[in-house]
């Protein structure tokens, strides 16, 4: 995977929409940050975040106000842009059915759940990969078996519900996904599909009602939200008035999502060097101190890992804490002697505390260890003139023109050394 470095424009939309978005303008947030959209990159990723991030609390805003049809458009063009919350539950099957290969998806996941007949995930699993094979009825008796044995199962009962309303057998599939309800109360997707069940059957105030509870139990899915505001619209049509009880409008953290980051972080180098890499902006504080913090969360579960002391040395040295950036710096070398990259920096965290033999050790063991840069010889050799080593600074810059011609700095820093 590759980040492309980001480019003038989409600079300056990315900052000014990032300004917005901390100020509470989401209004011209979304404006400024909808260049973005089709940019690829770290910026394309963080500005397609919070654009649809902008229309998802204009949507709340909106649906607080009973101004349904505006809030209906900010929740969609949300979903356009960042999509629902996924059903990780049938992504197997999905992916089988996609590749037209149902029937093998089938096959494996009956031998999965004969070994384990009573975990509810593995039969609902094969029951949807029965039906995505044509095997309807035996999808059906997958069900059924399983619910015998266990008749109060929330997350069978609701898939029972969705066949029978993919039959357009929506009072049958109300009543499954009523009993799934009342099986699992704080079930968000049982409640959201017993509402398109109501709403597929006509009754836009029973929709409201399970809407809303799905909405309390998952208050940033905007697809919820975007069929809250579409039955919310209906019942107002109707001349019946709704109360909705909404979240507050304000950026809503959530841990698991910051452990996955973390994962991510941990697996991705490049995406962090991208990070790395951003401008400067109003939000460095905000977003480095986030950076940071994550990569920390990653080094509780791999501690050993040199590439992430890198990161974090780089992500605090961004928040200007030059110390603790050294200490793990230090930890990414212990671990792994030959990262040149880490030595390099170690060498510019020494030279900025006075500690010029340590830098000059640092960065001759960088290019001893592959580090043979046009850069790492220029650093090298600026240090050792200002400490009056000329004739090794001389080798060092020769070195750099040699791999760089056209290296400025270089030349320059020559020419002082000979004057």
């Amino acid at each position: 995977m590759s980040f492309d470095p980001p480019n003038g424009p989409e600079v300056d939309a990315y900052t000014r929409g990032i300004e917005c978005y901390r100020n509470g303008q989401y209004d011209r947030a979304q404006a400024e940050l909808s260049s973005l959209r089709d940019s690829g990159g770290i910026l394309g990723r963080l500005g397609r975040f919070y654009y649809a991030m902008s229309h998802r609390l204009l949507g709340t805003e909106d649906l607080r106000a009973g101004r349904y049809d505006a809030a209906e458009g900010h929740f969609r063009t949300a979903l356009e842009v960042v999509g629902p919350q996924g059903d990780l539950a049938s992504y197997l099957a999905a992916i089988y059915a996609r590749t037209g290969r149902a029937d093998r998806c089938a096959d494996a996941m009956e031998r999965i759940a004969d070994a384990q007949p009573d975990n509810p995930s593995l039969v609902r699993k094969l029951a949807q990969a029965q039906w995505r094979a044509g095997r309807r009825q035996q999808a059906y008796l997958t069900l059924s078996a399983a619910l015998r044995r266990n008749p109060a199962t929330g997350e069978l009962l609701m898939q029972k519900g969705l066949f029978l309303a993919a039959e357009d057998r929506y009072a049958e599939a109300r009543a499954a996904l009523a009993a799934a309800v009342e099986a699992d109360c704080a079930n968000p997707d049982a409640h959201y599909y017993l509402a398109l069940a109501a709403a597929a059957e006509g009754n836009p105030q029973a929709a409201v009602r399970s809407f809303q509870r799905a909405f309390d139990l998952r208050p940033g899915d905007c697809r919820i939200a975007y069929q809250l505001a579409l039955a919310a619209k209906a019942c107002k049509q109707q001349g019946v008035h709704v109360v909705l009880r909404l979240p507050e409008p304000r950026v809503q953290s959530a841990g698991s999502q910051v452990r996955q980051l973390a994962r991510y972080c941990a697996a991705e180098s490049d995406f962090v060097e991208a990070f790395l890499s951003l401008p400067d902006s109003q939000a460095d504080g905000e977003l480095f101190g986030m950076l940071v913090g994550v990569l920390q969360m990653a080094l509780t579960e791999h501690p050993d890992y040199a590439d992430l002391h890198y990161h974090c040395a780089r992500g605090l040295l961004r928040l200007g804490r030059t110390a603790a950036a050294g200490e793990h710096a230090r930890r990414a070398v212990e671990i792994n002697p030959k990262y040149v990259k880490a030595l390099v920096l170690l060498a510019k965290l020494c030279d900025r505390e006075q500690r010029s033999d340590e830098a000059i050790a640092h960065l001759e063991q960088a290019i001893a260890c592959g580090g043979d840069w046009p850069d790492v010889h220029c650093q090298a050799g600026e240090l050792l003139g200002r400490h009056d080593r000329r004739e090794a600074a001389r080798r060092h810059l020769e070195r750099a023109l040699q791999l760089n011609h056209r290296y400025m700095r270089a030349a320059e820093q020559l020419r002082l050394l000979a004057a």
